[in-house]
């Protein structure tokens, strides 16, 4: 992906120094504009040495319009993938929405036909001015996005709303606007669920899983990149992806009612999360002493959240389809094959979990079992490039339907 990215006068602005760096890389072609106030807090000789990239905009030894035998901001402009402005000040917002041009940086913002990324960084009360929400509120009209600025602690003393987004959030953002898209999946309403489920023996303990949920949060993103409208549930407490609508839950009963009011609405879903087959019958209110307790512990079913939904799946001309996971340790394709049918699943991916294999950030590696039988495997990959390979691989079987 070809990032431009553009950095204004903010004491965050040495935060861009990082993200430029984290960019770079991953393997994105990085170039850095700079203005006259950004440089007065990062150097562009800085922002070069990072990328590997030249630093254009301005530059203490050149100025702002240096000699050039290129238009600047029309070749930048066309160059981008993606614009990404961080830290963006109040005054680059208001400039933006109201299509002034007075530097390098604001005249490729109206020059470009890329999509446009902010990450706002300001006094909390320049961040709740109407002026600022309402500029903000005019360039996400345009079709630009916006990454919310954090709460914390601000380098004027205040606490609250306007400190730069992390740099993994924004890196996450940019890659949600400049996903390759998948026409397969474009627009589609996809249910994720992720993350593992905790059941409470009192205030204290818990039964829970060695899930981490990262397989799932990787899909949701694959998707989204892809052009689907993804809807996350997500238990645990890895952080969600940029862009999505994410609904929290702890319990196996908590997931199955979040996924009951989502379903009717879906194209479809992707389950990968590690659910509770189990949970205490009774809770404690008060913590349990040690030797107050049972030897004992007697254990329910939890609804089985992929049954429910293979047996509501609409089908026909409007159906639903429906991905699960089998995490096996033994006679694994018979076990997915099984699941498969009984669970009314479109495909189910392999997953063998042996000598704890699959958990944690291990690579890994997937089997699609379909009804004509398995498929080619998946993988070893890392996570994040398994699910992307697991959403064009469905992406491209469910355009061939």
């Amino acid at each position: 992906m070809r990032i431009l990215l553009g950095i204004t006068g903010g004491i965050a602005a040495y935060k861009a120094a990082d993200l430029a760096r984290l960019l770079t890389n991953r393997g994105h072609a990085v170039r850095c504009v700079l203005t006259e106030a950004g440089a007065r807090f990062i150097t562009p000789l800085t922002l070069a040495s990072l990328t590997g990239e030249s630093c254009f905009g301005a530059n203490p030894d050149h100025h702002e319009w240096r000699p050039s035998p290129s238009v600047e901001h029309i070749e930048l402009a066309r160059w981008a993938d993606v614009v990404a402005v961080a830290p963006a000040t109040a005054n680059m917002l208001g400039q933006a929405a109201n299509g002034l041009a007075g530097d390098l940086l604001s005249t490729l913002l109206l020059a470009t036909r890329a999509p446009i990324l902010w990450a706002p960084a300001m006094n909390t009360a320049m961040w709740k001015h109407p002026a600022v929400q309402a500029n903000l509120g005019r360039l996400e009209a345009f079709g630009h996005r916006i990454v919310e600025p954090a709460e914390g602690m601000l380098a004027c003393g205040e606490a609250g709303a306007g400190k730069l987004a992390d740099i993994e959030r924004i890196a996450d953002a940019i890659r949600a606007v400049g996903g390759e898209r998948l026409p397969s999946l474009m627009g589609k309403q996809v249910l994720v669920t992720a993350g593992p489920t905790c059941e409470d023996l009192d205030p204290v303990r818990l039964l829970t899983n060695r899930s981490t949920g990262e397989m799932g949060i990787e899909i949701a993103r694959a998707l989204r990149d892809a052009g689907a409208d993804v809807h996350l549930v997500l238990g645990g407490g890895m952080a969600s992806p940029y862009g999505m609508e994410t609904v929290r839950v702890r319990t196996a009963a908590a997931m199955m009612a979040a996924c009951a009011d989502l379903w009717p609405r879906m194209d479809g879903c992707i389950a990968a999360a590690a659910v509770a087959d189990q949970r205490p019958l009774q809770e404690a209110m008060e913590k349990v002493k040690k030797g107050d307790g049972p030897e004992t512990l007697e254990l329910v079913r939890t609804q089985d959240i992929l049954l429910n939904l293979g047996m509501q799946k609409r089908v026909g001309q409007n159906g639903q389809w429906l991905l699960g996971f089998a995490a096996e340790s033994e006679h694994h394709l018979e076990n997915a094959s099984a699941k498969l049918a009984k669970k009314k699943l479109d495909a189910v991916f392999l997953n063998d979990i042996s000598t704890g294999k699959a958990f944690g950030h291990q690579d890994n590696t997937l089997t699609p079992v379909v009804a004509e039988g398995p498929q080619a495997p998946l993988g070893p990959l890392p996570k994040d490039q398994l699910a992307m390979a697991l959403v064009a691989w469905w992406a491209e079987r469910v355009g061939s339907i």
